[in-house]
């Protein structure tokens, strides 16, 4: 996939995220009174207490913090949030106007909940690729940048700030329903930004490792050797990792114990897993039995290319 192709396809995932997080925030969260995290909230908190339009001010402020983080931060990071500081404010604003959605569910406790998945995905494919909702993403960046404070801390400081602010003019409904919220958004969206991209790596430990190892590679797994010395008798061994996907490491662990049914196995999850098989593909899934005759397969994708 080109570098063009892909920046649109990042693009269009990111305009989808914002979408839904707006429609959440805008039709599931606002119209019951929950404190709401980010720029939403501050636009929340100017509602109550000067009557302006939340659309309005999330707008005002987030033009404000993309120059500001365009002239401290530089053109790079302006690209890369620019899509978000548009895209956000113009679908909150819809969906805020939109009126007949705003209580598609009558329970207050199914609305947190519908807010907080949706919130959870549209933040999840939006941080996947990089992107932003714009705004209040730009201050920790900055003090991050200008004082080494990090970003993580720093983020999850204003947010508890922003909560904060709320609490004064939101009932207490309000409050537990909005932190019930922001916990399910937490936890949805960072399973949607490591969804797809984990897998189970294997170690396998065995006398016949370079017969287990030809195998795997035969049949399409990479793998690695791992040079190692035992524990107990100090003896030099070769494992063999390999990395596959949650539905084909049976197979792995099935090959192995077939060659050798007293192979030792350890088995764990990886959350993501980057690399040719996973997020790209290189040409070198053909099996060349003579180790000596065997190429890189970026090395051989190049050549075919020339």
């Amino acid at each position: 996939m080109n570098s063009k192709k892909k920046y649109l396809l990042d693009c269009g995932q990111i305009v989808i995220g914002n979408a839904l997080s707006a429609f959440a925030i805008a039709c599931f969260a606002l119209p019951y009174d929950m404190v709401v995290s980010g720029l939403s909230g501050v636009g929340r908190m100017f509602n109550v207490f000067f009557g302006f339009s939340i659309t309005g001010t999330v707008t005002v402020f987030n033009i404000i913090l993309f120059v500001t983080g365009f002239l401290m931060l530089g053109k790079k990071f302006a690209m890369n949030t620019i899509v978000g500081t548009v895209t956000f404010p113009i679908f909150l604003g819809i969906f805020e106007a939109a009126t007949g959605l705003h209580h598609l569910v009558d329970d207050p406790l199914l609305a947190a909940l519908c807010a907080g998945v949706l919130d959870g995905i549209g933040l999840g494919m939006i941080i996947r690729v990089g992107g932003s909702t714009g705004g209040i993403d730009v201050p920790p960046i900055i003090l991050n940048k200008k004082f080494g404070i990090k970003v993580a801390p720093a983020m999850s400081a204003i947010d508890i700030g922003i909560f904060l602010l709320q609490l004064p003019v939101t009932k207490t409904n309000g409050v537990i329903l909005g932190i019930l919220y922001a916990g399910i958004y937490s936890i949805v969206m960072n399973r949607m930004i490591v969804m797809n991209q984990g897998g189970i790596q294997s170690l396998i430990f065995s006398d016949k490792t370079k017969e287990i190892n030809e195998t795997l590679l035969e049949i399409g797994y990479g793998t690695s050797i791992i040079h190692m010395t035992s524990g107990y008798l100090q003896e030099p061994k070769d494992v063999i990792l390999c990395v596959s996907s949650t539905r084909t490491h049976a197979r792995v662990k099935r090959t192995a114990l077939d060659i050798d049914p007293h192979a030792f196995i350890t088995v764990s999850s990886v959350n993501e897993v980057n690399g040719n098989g996973f997020t790209h593909w290189f040409m070198d899934e053909d099996y060349v039995k003579k180790v000596s005759e065997r190429t890189h397969g970026l090395d051989r994708e190049k050549e075919e290319r020339q």
